[in-house]
């Protein structure tokens, strides 16, 4: 598959680099959005359909549900710096 392909191949959770690519998205969403969170939605033949977010109520309420989703997911989020 060259470059080109890749950038235009639809992510398939069938792969795990697209999968990360997927989940990166998301922490960097949650990163730059602070009561939001983002999960990835996948087709039943396992290719990206939609990110889906959700706009909590507070900080606090965000990073109870993100503590427990990376708990259940065994995932630590990827760090950003502000630019």
């Amino acid at each position: 598959m060259s470059y080109d392909d890749e950038i235009q191949s639809v992510l398939n959770n069938k792969n795990t680099r697209d999968v990360e690519m997927a989940r990166e998205y998301c922490d960097e969403h949650e990163f730059y959005y602070k009561e939001h969170t983002c999960e990835p939605m996948w087709k039943d033949n396992g290719d990206l359909d939609i990110y889906i977010v959700k706009i909590h109520d507070s900080t606090k309420a965000k990073q109870e549900f993100v503590t427990k989703r990376n708990k259940k997911m065994k995932h630590k989020p990827k760090q950003y710096k502000k630019k």
